[in-house]
């Protein structure tokens, strides 16, 4: 499966020109074969506390659709809906399949004060793969990728991860592809918030044994990765550590 790793420069609260460049480095890309585009935590408005402006309204939800039908892709974007950060994903046809809400939300910035917390993982099948979305900061809690362990073969995960703490980043995605012998994909955000912090992105994705297959570093636009879930059954039947790690 081709997997695009959307990461570009978001203008923080301003949904109208997030669009607009989306629109135009999509344009600029070569969108032939891939299946699966995947955006970062809160697509539109960059990740912050200003509820109204996080908020996905029709229209916006109607945009990514649009995307989906237009391209025949199936996509992943962040936004907020009653109050929940989530990752959404839609089918190539821009009907939603799969609505994960982020459990662990960061306190350090008051996200606990301002969203509510996701009561639940999920998993679904993406022809073929067998996903579990997460939210950054949910990356920091192993516990919370075990519980799906048993029927994932891929992560992915869409952020707002500042770059002073960005080998945190990689090193975290490294260490749940290689415990749960999965891929694992991070898709994070560029630009600067309304705080000061800045996103260089570095978007990437790991491979069931650690290996890192592709790196983003702070390229804007679209970066394809190509991923076979034949891997994950071969790694998984050749060092069998997963009947130690899976307790119930």
């Amino acid at each position: 499966m081709k997997i695009g790793l959307f990461q570009y420069k978001i203008k923080w609260s301003d949904k109208k020109a997030n669009k607009a460049r989306i629109i135009k480095l999509l344009e600029l890309a070569d969108v032939r074969g891939i299946d699966w585009v995947i955006f970062p935590e809160m697509t539109l408005s960059g990740f912050g506390n200003n509820i109204k402006n996080s908020t996905l309204t029709d229209d916006d939800s109607l945009f990514f659709a649009n995307l989906s039908k237009k391209y025949h892709i199936n996509i992943s974007y962040g936004g907020v809906e009653d109050r929940y950060n989530k990752i959404i994903t839609l089918n190539r046809n821009g009907e939603m399949i799969s609505d994960y809400s982020k459990i662990n939300l960061f306190s350090p910035a008051k996200e606990d004060k301002y969203y509510k917390k996701g009561k639940r993982t999920t998993t679904f099948d993406m022809e073929g793969f067998m996903v579990s979305p997460f939210i950054c900061f949910d990356l920091r809690f192993p516990d919370l990728f075990w519980k799906t362990a048993r029927f994932s073969n891929l992560y992915i995960l869409i952020a707002a991860w500042p770059y002073q703490r960005i080998n945190h980043w990689t090193s975290l995605l490294c260490a749940r592809a290689i415990e749960n012998q999965a891929y694992i994909i991070g898709v994070n955000s560029i630009g600067e918030d309304d705080e000061g912090n800045e996103y260089k992105g570095y978007s990437t994705c790991f491979s069931p044994n650690g290996d890192m297959l592709i790196d983003c570093q702070s390229r804007e636009g679209l970066s394809v990765v190509d991923i076979n879930p034949d891997d994950v059954l071969n790694i998984r039947k050749n060092f069998r550590i997963r009947k130690d790690l899976i307790r119930d």
